[in-house]
């Protein structure tokens, strides 16, 4: 029996997903990335310029890295302002990549000027909300032909293994651009490729066309304050908050963590940002393929298990052990399943409010997101600065896998949205037993 969505999709859609949305689309619409996945290859050259006695762990590096991830939170508000004023989707990306080419220009002019408040405030915030602009905007473009073709996983999976396809690639290259060219022109040569990249999206860049029968299938359409005022929410958010604080911490911090820590090359300390970011991107490569079969609710109890146990295990260890392969396998494994749960949670939003909630939802998202690229930053590089920064890092690591305790608990109390009691003006049903469980706690 062909599914009647199925019926919905034309020949011409058919061609155009997979021989340009899903191999070349994608691509192109994720090399903004760059500048912020590799943004670890920045750390220690920025700290050189701002804090060159403590080169290896000074906080410009860091802050000013969590400060890319903590703008994507404004940006993703400001998305819906920027769509209003732009009247052309083409326009709205443009504009998005412009805004962050322009601040890897006041990231140059910087550190030329050895500015940090220029470097903070214009460069690093600004840059995060042009990410942001262009995430929020990119995300619902993708991931609606991939809900319009019936592969939302696939096409999530895809469109994450590019982000740790990119951050590989920059972290790699990067350090070489900088060595030769220094560090601001390799700013500037990296905007002048993000403008390129950003022209080339826009030449056949559509959005799905949505038959009005499928609508009526929808669930309703909820405001971010009403979808705001349910505990699903919050369990969610604080759920998510906890899930990529370690991940971002190791993301930004990786090769300063590598060179600190065991003394190792520039070079070692890139392959080990690159081995995190390529186990990153295939992570939500795979989740993406399995999340179109399997239930989503035992996979983040799965997720965040698993990072408490990994986490608790590191710090074990970490002060014992020797040499880099330890600290780089585990890092590539804890990347693994924070990946994979970035790789789901817009499929995990969906779970909880619906299909025609998406837009909502990532924009309510955004700021766990944005106060995790802040937190695991600033918080690891404070343990990086201690005289025994083994054991500071080690005790950090069991801060890590408590919290994340909590977020398998919030995982296993979440369920999803009673559209039926909203409209009766009731709250929300919250099942705290095992035997009250029903199936709005199953998905």
């Amino acid at each position: 029996m062909i599914d009647s969505q199925q019926l919905d999709i034309t020949a011409q859609d058919r061609r155009f997903y997979w021989f340009w949305i899903l191999p070349i689309q994608t691509m192109l619409m994720t090399a903004y990335i760059v500048p912020m996945y590799g943004f670890n290859a920045y750390i220690e050259p920025i700290n050189e310029i701002f804090n060159p006695a403590r080169a290896l762990d000074g906080w410009p590096g860091a802050i000013s890295g969590g400060l890319v991830f903590l703008g994507t939170t404004l940006g993703a508000v400001l998305e819906r302002l920027l769509g209003k004023l732009s009247h052309s989707a083409r326009i709205q990306l443009l504009l998005s990549n412009i805004l962050i080419a322009v601040t890897l220009v006041i990231f140059a002019v910087a550190c030329w000027y050895e500015s940090i408040w220029l470097l903070m405030t214009g460069g690093s915030f600004l840059m995060g909300i042009g990410m942001g602009c262009n995430f929020s905007f990119s995300a619902k473009l993708l991931l609606s032909w991939g809900r319009h073709m019936g592969h939302l996983g696939l096409q999530s999976g895809v469109f994450g293994l590019l982000f740790g396809v990119w951050g590989a690639i920059y972290s790699l290259m990067a350090p070489m651009l900088i060595q030769r060219w220094g560090i601001e022109w390799t700013f500037i040569g990296t905007a002048c490729f993000v403008m390129l990249f950003a022209f080339l999206s826009v030449i056949r860049l559509r959005m799905p066309v949505e038959p009005a029968a499928r609508s009526t299938l929808d669930k309703p359409v909820l405001s971010l304050r009403q979808i705001a005022a349910t505990r699903q929410f919050w369990f969610f958010t604080i759920c998510m908050l906890i899930l990529l604080t370690p991940g971002f911490g190791f993301k930004v911090i990786v090769q300063s963590l590598s060179e600190h820590i065991y003394h190792v090359s520039s070079l070692t300390a890139s392959l080990v940002a690159v081995a995190f970011l390529m186990s990153y991107g295939i992570s939500r490569l795979i989740c993406g393929l399995l999340a179109d079969h399997v239930r989503l609710k035992p996979m983040y109890l799965l997720f965040t298990g698993g990072q408490m146990i990994l986490l608790t295990v590191t710090a074990i260890a970490l002060p014992d052990v020797q040499g880099i392969a330890f600290i780089a396998v585990m890092m590539c494994l804890i990347g693994s399943l924070f990946a994979a749960g970035k790789s789901l949670w817009g499929m995990l939003a969906m779970a909880l409010f619906g299909s025609s909630n998406l837009n909502s939802a990532i924009h309510g998202l955004l700021v766990a997101f944005g106060l995790a690229g802040l937190l695991g930053p600033v918080t690891l590089n404070w343990a990086l600065r201690s005289d025994d920064v083994l054991r500071t890092t080690s005790w950090w690591m069991y801060a890590m896998a408590g919290a994340m305790g909590l977020a398998c608990l919030l995982v296993w109390l979440m369920r999803t949205f009673d559209f039926e009691a909203a409209a009766n003006h009731k709250h929300q049903p919250m099942h705290w037993k095992p035997s009250e469980r029903d199936e709005r706690d199953r998905f």
